[in-house]
Order: structure tokens, then C-alpha cells, then sequence
């Protein structure tokens, strides 16, 4: 009771979820809140040892007491996330502007009757373009092309205050904010829309796992590392459908660490990360977009590596149906649309009927 049914539901709904299934498969317990990790590392890594007997120090910090914990595991699994390090671009005068820069990563405030550009024009600027200009007093959207997609130039066809610009060229210390077609506005804030970098400051893989220009590797299908096996990362790729594949990712990683299936050679590993990586450059992809995968299918083959079943077409057709109706409808998709015979078929999908179950044994 009390819960958001929507389909699009807000934030707080989706912590619940959360919460919920922590509780439904008993993983609550299984946590240290409020602990840091500090540093990942392979105890004796000078010793040329087998990958069935590498061991790993991790030291964390408990954020209340400061007291410092050592332990040794047999395995870790990096699963933190990348949306914690903002991405901002380089634009000529950024240091010199001394008015307000946000960037999405952190609350936008109050902008009430400000002047904001928003630089960036993927989901995350659209979506927040389109909250402010209901209270901003203007909103620039700054886009690499001016061919934007027919929902967003609805949108910006129903508001006076809203307008679209080319890239920028640079920024001035008296405000003014100069695009690269010569035209010019003073803004009050800046809102970079701009993604994140990979970061793992704790991680010491001695140079075997690197960030470069945001591409973690060489990882074996984004997961495993052929040099540090059975060191291994879940949520590593991006725009896919976020649950299904991290839980495909988990299940993979846990038949490994039990000994029930195994990895490649090293040299097949090696060998299927180069031909990635070429068929990523082949098709015009830059080396920062490596984790860009764009392909709802995907988790099917981390399925077929384990044998579990695949993603339910329902549930592809489902996703792939709403990202098309955001394309046409951005102001609108979340409240209006035209599949609901798939919305039915999840109703009686197997693990829906199972976590409605687990939800009614939580509130008796």
C-alpha cells in the first residue's frame, strides 16, 4: 500500500525495490555498512603461483570508529559502480568562469529564474532540461549536432525559453558564454550532463587492469581479468537493461568462484578482447564508448556461457518499445503508451509471480 505503481516511478520506489529484495533473498546481513575500502591488492604478487591460489588483501576503513580492517579473501568481485567520478569537458575559459558549474552527479538546487546552460544532450541533459525549464528563466542546451531527436524538438517547440546551441567555444570571466556558430548569451549557471569516468583508486593491479580514456582493461566480455583471474567487475557496461544483465554478470561469476564451470585460456581471453576491440574501431566507436554495448541481447550471452536461460523477449520488446516512444515523446512517454499487451505478459512472468510472492511473506 502506498507504493508507486507507475511505470516510470520515482527514486524513492526504486530504493524500495532494493530494499525489498535485499530482504526477500536475505542479503542485508551479508553487508558491512558504513565501511570504505581503501586498497585491493594480491598478497605475495611477486610469487608465480597458480590463479586457484591467489589470495587478496583488502583493507578497509569503518567511516564511525576510523578503525582500520585487514582481511584476506580468496577472490573480489569490483562492483562499484561507475557514476561516482564526473566527466567534464574541456572548454577553453572553464577555469576562468567563476560563476555557478554543477554537474548532474550532484543536485541541481534551486535554479529558479536562472539563466542555465546545460551542456550534454543524452537522456540525463534532456530529462533535466526538461524539468528546468518550468522554472528556470532560460535553458540552453548545448548539443554536438542540432539534429536532435523529434520528442526533444517537441519540446523545445512548445517553450520560449528553451533553446538549442551548437557545442561551445568558450567561457568568459563576465559570464558570457560564446558557441562555436559566434553567438553569445550570459548565463548564470552551468550544468554538465557529461557522463563519468572509470575510476578504482583502491584497486592495485600492478598496470594489468587500466583505465584508458575510460575503457577498464583488458577484461574478458567487461568481466574478468585474463592477468588477475579470478579478480572480476559487474556493471561495467553501459546502456543495456541495468538488472537482468548485472544479475546475468553475478551468476556467471559465482559458478567460476565455485568451481561448477571456468574461463578460457589466457590466450583465448587475450585473443577475444583484441577482436573487440577491433570490431569497436572498425565500426567508428571511440576507445571512451568501449563499455557502450547498445544491444538488449547481450546478457543472452553470458547466459549461453553458464547455460541459464535467456532474457525474455517480452521484456526486450518491452524496453526497446519505451526507448522508441522517449525518441518521439520525450515529455510524455513515461504516462502514455501503446503496449500494453506486453505490460500483461509480465504479470505473469515467472519472476514477477516470485517477487510478488516474497513480497506478500515480507508484509504478513
Amino acid at each position: 500500500m502506498g507504493r508507486d505503481t507507475r511505470r516510470f516511478p520515482g527514486h524513492e520506489e526504486l530504493w524500495l525495490y532494493l530494499k525489498d529484495f535485499g530482504e526477500v533473498f536475505g542479503l542485508r546481513e551479508m553487508i558491512r555498512f558504513n565501511v570504505r575500502v581503501e586498497f585491493v591488492g594480491m598478497v605475495d604478487d611477486d610469487k608465480d603461483v597458480d590463479d586457484n591460489m591467489k589470495r587478496w588483501m583488502v583493507k578497509s576503513v569503518e567511516k564511525k570508529t576510523g578503525e582500520v580492517i585487514e582481511e584476506v579473501f580468496d577472490a573480489v568481485v569490483v562492483a562499484s559502480g561507475h557514476y561516482s567520478y564526473p566527466r567534464l569537458p574541456s572548454i577553453k575559459g572553464i577555469d576562468l568562469w567563476k560563476r555557478k558549474q554543477l554537474h548532474s552527479h550532484i543536485s541541481t538546487g534551486c535554479l529558479i529564474l536562472f539563466v542555465v546552460v546545460v551542456v550534454g544532450c543524452s537522456m540525463s541533459g534532456q530529462d533535466i532540461s526538461i524539468e528546468l525549464v518550468e522554472v528556470a528563466k532560460e535553458v540552453h542546451l548545448s548539443a554536438k549536432s542540432l539534429d536532435v531527436p523529434p520528442g526533444l524538438a517537441k519540446v523545445i517547440s512548445k517553450h520560449h525559453n528553451f533553446h538549442l546551441h551548437r557545442e561551445i567555444e568558450s567561457l568568459e570571466e563576465d559570464g558570457r558564454v560564446i558557441f562555436v556558430d559566434g553567438s553569445c548569451i550570459v548565463a548564470d549557471t552551468f550544468l554538465y550532463c557529461t557522463g563519468y569516468w572509470y575510476k578504482f583508486p583502491f584497486l592495485e593491479s600492478k598496470g594489468r587492469v587500466e583505465v584508458d580514456d575510460n575503457r577498464v582493461g583488458p577484461l574478458f566480455e567487461h568481466t574478468f581479468s585474463p592477468f588477475l583471474s579470478p579478480l572480476s567487475f559487474v556493471g561495467i557496461p553501459r546502456k543495456l537493461i541495468g538488472f537482468p544483465f548485472f544479475e546475468s554478470q553475478a551468476k556467471w561469476i559465482a559458478k567460476l568462484l565455485s568451481g561448477k564451470t571456468s574461463l578460457p585460456s589466457f590466450d583465448e581471453m587475450m585473443q577475444s578482447i583484441s577482436e573487440f576491440y577491433l570490431a569497436r574501431e572498425a565500426a567508428g566507436i571511440p576507445k571512451r564508448n568501449t563499455h557502450d554495448i547498445c544491444d538488449f541481447n547481450y546478457s543472452d550471452k553470458y547466459a549461453d556461457y553458464i547455460g541459464f536461460p535467456h532474457l525474455e523477449e517480452w521484456r526486450k520488446e518491452l524496453c526497446m518499445s519505451a526507448l522508441l516512444n522517449s525518441i518521439e515523446n520525450l515529455d510524455t512517454y513515461r504516462d502514455s503508451w501503446d503496449d500494453d499487451d506486453l505490460l500483461q505478459e509480465t504479470l505473469i512472468s515467472p519472476n514477477s509471480l516470485l517477487l510478488r510472492k516474497g513480497k506478500r511473506h515480507l508484509y504478513r
